[in-house]
């Protein structure tokens, strides 16, 4: 049975079905929203939700790789320190226009396909590797919120952009969770698919270095993922460093336990000074400028 195909009808479903209302699952949910008969439909659900500029939102297109089907826009950005050519930006939506038997909001996943205005840096993007992880990314999420029915309600309301200062320690779990069940898996994959390079940016200079190593790897990464997180939630709330460093501390040794063993924090720091000190000294630079 397919649910919702094209302007919320139902298709090949008795009349008395389309008539009970109950909740179907995130995942068949998705599979029949994203669809190229959807496409602007959904175009309306998102400009109406208040999610990005009229412009962008015309840009949005939908595709199918990787036998995921998806929806995508490529725009201009200058926010490229990282090098990565992908991000997946997750938006709340009510999609009952569509999709009538779903109820409350509804999680969305975009991928955003950057196009850096810095020709320079371009010998650092490898469009497919970045868009695969994002997609690997995608179909993480959909498996986990289809098993974990209240991620969608947690992220409105622990996700770390938007959480309340009481919901801080909340938060902190959850943002940790996600690195732990969503980030490291689709890692994993793109060291396995031959990701090994890892690359800084600052004052208008890349510096790479290439690690052979499938542990190491993940360290140096899931660490820059917490660096960023704790940066994030400082400048949220700077009164709270101290609370925020000890939770950080306490869910990382907690949920990173099967993956680094005890004292993970410990590790993952150590790991960052060794990182740092290997561009420093085998890293390959290189001058670009501005990004």
């Amino acid at each position: 049975m397919q649910v919702g195909l094209g302007k919320g009808k139902v298709r090949n479903a008795p009349e008395s079905l389309i008539e009970t209302e109950r909740k179907l699952s995130y995942k068949d949910t998705y599979y029949n929203l994203v669809t190229h008969e959807n496409i602007e439909e959904t175009k309306k659900i998102i400009k109406n939700a208040g999610y990005y500029d009229s412009d962008t939102i015309n840009k949005i297109q939908y595709n199918e790789l990787y036998g995921l089907p998806h929806l995508f826009v490529i725009v201009d950005s200058d926010d490229y320190t990282s090098g990565r050519y992908a991000l997946l930006d997750g938006i709340f939506v009510e999609i009952d226009s569509i999709i009538p038997q779903w109820h409350g909001k509804f999680y969305l996943g975009i991928v955003i396909l950057r196009k850096p205005k810095n020709e320079k840096i371009k010998q650092f993007i490898d469009p497919d590797k970045d868009l695969r992880h994002e997609l690997h990314h995608l179909h993480l999420l959909i498996q986990h919120i289809d098993t974990h029915t209240d991620y969608i309600e947690s992220s409105m309301k622990y996700n770390a952009g938007y959480c309340e200062i009481q919901d801080l320690d909340k938060s902190i779990e959850f943002e940790i969770n996600k690195i732990f069940s969503l980030e490291v898996p689709a890692l994993i994959s793109d060291f396995n698919m031959g990701e090994q390079n890892l690359l800084s940016y600052e004052k208008g200079i890349f510096t790479k270095i290439t690690v052979d190593n499938e542990n190491e790897f993940l360290r140096y990464k899931v660490g820059e993922y917490l660096t960023a997180l704790n940066s994030h939630y400082i400048e949220r709330f700077p009164k709270k460093a101290n609370q925020i460093k000890h939770t950080i501390e306490m869910e990382v040794n907690k949920q990173g336990k099967f993956l680094f063993g005890t004292n993970c924090m410990a590790l993952l720091l150590r790991s960052l000074i060794e990182y740092f000190f290997l561009l420093k000294i085998k890293g390959t630079r290189y001058e670009v400028g501005k990004v």
